[in-house]
This record gives C-alpha cells, structure tokens and sequence, in this order.
C-alpha cells in the first residue's frame, strides 16, 4: 500500500491537491489546520469563526475517508438550497480542479451524491423529514450546526445505527450558549491554538480584547504587551483544555488566521453587531439575553387571578401529529393542552360560541380546512411569512383569501416574547400547570444571518418541540384583530397593552379546580 493510504497528507502531496480556485492547497497561512486535516476521531466539533477554510477541510476529508476507508457519507447542510449551492459552487468546483477527485467520482457524479469507489457521499438539507431518512450512513458530516433544523439533526442518527462506525462530525460557527455546535463543544476536549511570546516566552492563546492592542491596532503578548508578529502566530500547537472526553473539538477564531490583521478584528467590532462580533469573528457563542427565552420571561407571567373567560375566547392550534393549542382572551391565558382529534377544538368553539380558532396551515392541510367549510368566519388559516418587505406584522385576507392570515414569523415571535417579558401576557395557573407549556419556549433560539445581499436578520430556531409557542403565536394573531385592542397591530408602545396587567404570585386549589371545570 502507498504512505497515501494512511496519511491525508501524503495524499495531498502526491496529487498536488488545489482548492476551488486552483491554489495548491498548503498550510503555510494554515498551519493551525495541519492536525485538523488529519484528525479521523470518531466524534468532532469545530467552534469556529466564519470563512476560516473549516469547509474545504472537511470536503477533503470526506472524500479521503470514503475512497481509503470505505466509509458511507451524509454531508449535511442547513436547507435544499444550500446543499445545491455548497455542491454546485463548492464541491463541483473542487472536483474540476483535481483529477485525483475527477477519477473518483466519473462513475456517479451528481448534486446529491458522489459515488467513491465502493463509498458514497450524499449531500442533503435538514428542513424536512424526508431528507433523513432515504439513506444509510457511517460518517455524519453537519456544517453549520446552529442554522440547522436541530430535530432533523437528531433524526440524522438514526441512519448510523446499522454501521460499525458510528461517526458524528459537527461544525459551524456558533449562535446561543448550550446551542447548536455549542453544545457539541462542551462534551469536548476544547482544543486553543497556544503560541509562544518571543520576547517573553510565555504560552498563550489569543483571546479578545486582551491579545490586541486598540491603540497601536497590533496583536500582543498577554503578559508582556509586546507584538505578536503574524509569523508568531503561525507557529503554535493544539493543546486540550480537558482529557478523556467523548469529542474532539477545536476553537477556531479569525484571532488565529494569519492573513486577518488586528485592524481588521477591531473593524468588525466597531462596525458590526455585537452578536455577529461573537458569533462569526470569535467564534463563540453569544449571550444575548434577547436570543434564548428565560424561564422567568415566561413563567413570570403567572397570576392568581382567575380568568372569567369574558370576551372574545380566541384559540391558537399548531397542528400535525397533535394539534397543540392555547385558549385565552384579553385577560391573558387560562388553558393549553393537545389532541389528535379536531372534534376536541369543536368542543371549545360551541361552548363560545363567538370564539374564533386561528390554526397553522401548513401541519395538516386536509383536517383544518375542513373545520374552516363547517364553521365559517371563525377558523383561520396562519401562514407564515418571512422576510417580508413590508413592515406589517399581520395581513388578514380578503375577498378570494377570506380565512387566511399571513405572519411575519420571526418578528412575530420576538413581539410575542417581549411581551411576555413586559408581564402582558398573564398565564392563569402555577408553575406546575404552565410547566411543559415553558418548555417549547425553552426549546427555541434565536440567530443572526446575512441575506444575499450582505444584510442582517434574526430567525428564530428550534432544538426541540415548539409547539405551544407557535399556538401562542397563532393565538396572539387572533387577538390583534378579535381582542378589545382591535384591528391594528400592537407595534411601536402608541397603544396601551391589549391584556391588563396582572400581579405574578403562585396559585391557590381554587385555580386548579377551575381548570379542571375546563377539562369536563
């Protein structure tokens, strides 16, 4: 057998191995790659800034494994489209420029796949159910982690559970703490790049503020304030913060890319946001309070005073397997449960009989529109929008679209929580009660992304059921059109809050005995 069939970088020696653009592929401005490159450990995470080269890594990578060890691929990306633009303007161009790569896969080349030897690659997105669970795999692949569906990610898993090898790679750069590719990171060894001052011969890692200077607009020592040359920071070495974890992991700042100069890092922090700074300059989780739901956002919410039910009752259903639902009014929320059975809705919508149910659109698309047909002018269908070039919240439809509705999605739910935080939202029970229902809010998150034309938006994501958030979404819609606040949207502090505020205390039997009246 050759030295190639053992070492990745043998290999890329051998065959002259260039990038998508045709530049030999060397680690003299990447020196901090080298062991990356050749790290085979069953279990990876990579906590990275953007634009780092972390990508065309794991590319490389992922065709040596599947051609010298046999290894069948997923290689994940966040969405469809992103899949075809990472394999048509990444893989596609990297394989055109390596006849290595071209010889490989002349058998079966296409978007989705590449066939290696007897190996296979399978490029696939994360936003639908379908995507994990056509094919088989020993090696799972995630790139950016954190604006993936974290559901699918999970459901990716199973599609391991026939191979010897089991292997999980996850990478990206970071959004929430406890997040995503954070997450990750903590079950890990959590490798610094360390370099050695040549002035004082201190070890270090470069960490903001500390490792640069603002003044002089220069990298510097920790302990002696002297320059950190870019040939300094060239030269370093891995070393684990922790021993016998189960993942191999590495922090990968622009701190540590030679070709980003201190200036440059300082721009980013005066010109960019503070999130986007952490995010994808440093590579570290940012903790925004506005990014992750608090326990206390939500639950600070509870009151001792019993909701009469007076009003105009409006019900926010998220539908698919269970239809989970909130029940409230203007007073706030006194109920939240979940069904199979859409004839459990109807029960609520006779005992008010001027109730209106706003549902989501897209979980079941036959049981809902049937409930529209027999109660008509009192079911609506929500449909969410992103993204959307007008500042309108809430478009309710007219005319041919009488019974749609259509939601801002990701400010929608910001407005929601925040007035939760302001205590606008007063939820009728204990702790224990609206337990499970904190959970779905518990289980989103919030990130920061550029669109195509390099602007910055928040989208919410999800780690786990959110259910009851969006039926809360859905119910707050109704409101802003049913509830004694009217028409007119609730958006910039002009009106008062449409609940009344309630004081927050714990419960007493009485409550319960109430919800339990609900219940029959």
């Amino acid at each position: 057998m050759k030295l190639e069939d053992y070492s990745i970088h043998a290999w890329i020696i051998d065959n002259k191995i260039k990038t998508e653009k045709g530049l030999p592929l060397d680690f003299k401005n990447h020196k901090f790659q080298f062991d990356i490159y050749r790290d085979f450990t069953p279990e990876q995470v990579n906590l990275k800034a953007a634009q780092i080269g972390d990508t065309v890594c794991k590319i490389f990578k992922t065709f040596w494994i599947a051609k010298k060890k046999g290894l069948d691929i997923i290689f994940t990306q966040p969405t469809d489209t992103d899949v075809n633009i990472f394999a048509g303007g990444k893989v596609n161009r990297i394989i055109r420029q390596n006849p290595i790569l071209q010889e490989w896969t002349k058998d079966k080349d296409s978007v989705e796949q590449k066939k290696i030897g007897d190996s296979m690659i399978y490029y696939r997105g994360t936003f639908t159910k379908k995507a994990a669970i056509s094919v088989t795999a020993d090696l799972l692949v995630h790139d950016e982690v954190d604006f993936s569906d974290q559901e699918v990610i999970g459901d990716y898993e199973s599609r391991l559970q026939h191979s010897n090898y089991k292997w999980r790679w996850y990478f990206g750069h970071p959004s929430a703490p406890e997040i995503g590719v954070s997450h990750y990171w903590e079950k890990s060894d959590q490798k610094h790049w360390f370099i050695k001052c040549p002035h004082c011969q201190e070890r270090q890692y470069l960490s903001f503020p500390e490792s640069i200077c603002e003044n002089r607009e220069i990298y510097v020592c920790k302990y002696c304030n002297k320059e950190l040359n870019d040939s300094v920071r060239r030269q370093g070495e891995w070393i684990k913060k922790y021993e016998n974890k189960p993942f191999s992991g590495y922090w990968i700042p622009l701190l540590i890319a030679p070709w980003i100069s201190a200036k440059k890092i300082l721009e980013y922090k005066n010109e960019k946001t503070e999130e986007y700074f952490f995010n994808r300059v440093l590579g570290l989780p940012y903790i925004g309070s506005g990014n992750k739901p608090q326990k206390s956002d939500i639950l600070g919410n509870l009151t001792n005073k019993v909701n009469e039910q007076k009003g105009r009752i409006v019900i926010g259903v998220d539908t698919g397997v269970h239809l989970r639902y909130v029940i409230g009014n203007d007073d706030g929320l006194f109920y939240y449960g979940q069904t199979k059975k859409y004839e459990d809705i109807e029960v609520y919508l006779n005992r008010w009989k001027n109730s209106i149910a706003v549902f989501d659109q897209g979980g079941d698309i036959i049981g809902v529109r049937a409930l529209r047909e027999k109660y008509p002018g009192r079911i609506f269908l929500c449909h969410y929008r992103t993204d959307r070039k007008t500042m309108q919240l809430v478009k309710w439809g007219e005319n041919d679209e009488l019974g749609n509705v259509i939601v801002d999605r990701n400010r929608m739910i910001s407005l929601v929580l925040d007035e939760f935080r302001q205590r606008r939202i007063p939820l009728c029970g204990t702790e224990e009660d609206w337990y499970d229902y904190w959970l779905h809010w518990k289980a989103i998150y919030r990130i920061q992304e550029e669109d195509n034309i390099g602007v910055l938006k928040y989208k919410w994501m999800r780690v786990n059921r959110d259910d009851w958030m969006h039926a809360t979404v859905y119910w707050r819609t109704g409101m802003s059109k049913f509830g004694s606040a009217g028409d007119g949207f609730i958006v910039s502090g002009e009106k008062e809050p449409f609940v009344k505020l309630a004081p927050v205390a714990n419960l007493d039997g009485s409550v319960k005995q109430h919800k339990k009246w609900l219940l029959k």
